[in-house]
């Protein structure tokens, strides 16, 4: 679905411009008692959400056994927003079962925690329980496991929970690709030009942007240029910061863009900075890698996976203030160093 469940017409308009041969697609509308409980997820409340998608999931059930009962289905794959916490209901039909990519089966470092506020900090430490309790204890999650016949990860970290928890591993395929290539690589003026670095995504805590500040500031070579896309509740804070690190002539906030406008921008960009406090494989990564953007980013989550063998630029997770001068030391190697960035764009684009 699109932004929120039951909008499917950008997935209906996309078939229509792109049929794709034997597939057929069966649309199950949210009921009345769904969306009033989506409501609620709309105004932000995230929790409504998992009671409006688990009631939809069994009315998924409902129209999958009638499915069954017209076609000689041979494989179910439940293939949800990859959140384990919800793992449908499709494991109680008597089909080899295959879920994934999941998700979600990983905890916040709390070292990333450091320079956060003590409500922040409280909220992420309780995300970590609720996710051990869920690991440990949802009899859903474990018996639709056990049921699977496949289980698809979307990175290791995931994968190694999974089988510390319930004892069963799987294969890692992230859950993002890239649908095409732009083969024009961007390439940086050796004399005097800036790096251009770029960061994507809502100004909020989970996407931890005043890291990648305090990270910028330590740089003693001032030849880059942020550019920040995307808006959210932090953004005051974060311009006010910006001013209190003396960098703020460095950066511009683009506010919220939409998909086609951030490609406009991004062939301007050299580098692709990824600093939150956890994701599986972000859509924003493999659009950078449409343009040949490397990205950098800190060694967790999907990124370890999808950046490893050199890929990418991954940043061990130390202490705080170790891993802040990690950050800013390959950014500022890249500033001194113009050939190694133009190493990594060639490994991007391969």
């Amino acid at each position: 679905s699109g932004e929120h469940l039951g909008d499917t017409v950008e997935l209906e308009d996309y078939l229509k411009k792109n049929p794709i041969k034997n597939l057929y697609l069966h649309i199950v509308k949210p009921n009345q008692t769904i969306n009033c409980i989506n409501w609620f997820n709309k105004k932000g409340f995230g929790p409504a959400f998992y009671i409006a998608f688990k009631i939809w999931q069994k009315l998924v059930l409902e129209e999958a056994k009638v499915i069954l009962r017209e076609y000689p289905i041979d494989i179910v794959h439940q293939y949800n927003p990859i959140g384990f916490r919800e793992p449908g209901y499709l494991w109680l039909l008597q089909k080899p079962f295959v879920w994934g990519p999941i998700g979600g089966a990983n905890f916040v470092n709390p070292i990333l925690l450091h320079d956060k506020s003590f409500k922040t900090k409280i909220l992420f430490l309780l995300k970590n329980f609720v996710t051990y309790l869920q690991l440990k204890y949802s009899f859903r999650v474990k018996k639709a496991a056990l049921k699977a016949s496949k289980l698809i990860f979307c990175c290791t970290e995931s994968m190694k929970n999974f089988e510390k928890f319930i004892g069963k591993n799987g294969v890692v395929i992230a859950e993002q690709a890239v649908p095409e290539i732009n083969f024009n690589i961007n390439t940086i003026n050796k004399i005097g030009r800036v790096l251009r670095i770029a960061q994507i995504g809502r100004l909020n805590e989970h996407k931890n942007t005043r890291f990648l500040l305090e990270a910028l500031s330590l740089i003693k070579n001032k030849k880059w240029h942020l550019s920040v896309i995307g808006d959210g509740i932090l953004k005051d804070d974060l311009i006010k910061l910006s001013h209190k690190l003396e960098i703020e002539d460095n950066i511009t906030w683009y506010g919220i863009k939409t998909r086609n406008e951030i490609f406009d921008i991004l062939p301007s960009i050299d580098l692709h900075a990824l600093t939150s406090l956890s994701e599986a494989n972000t859509t924003v990564l493999y659009e950078a890698r449409l343009f040949g953007i490397p990205t950098i980013s800190l060694d967790q989550n999907g990124m370890h996976d999808t950046l490893s063998n050199n890929q990418g630029i991954l940043v061990p997770i130390t202490s705080y203030r170790q891993t802040l001068q990690s950050f800013a030391d390959e950014i500022e190697l890249l500033l001194d160093n113009h050939d190694l960035l133009e190493e990594y764009k060639k490994k991007t684009k391969k």
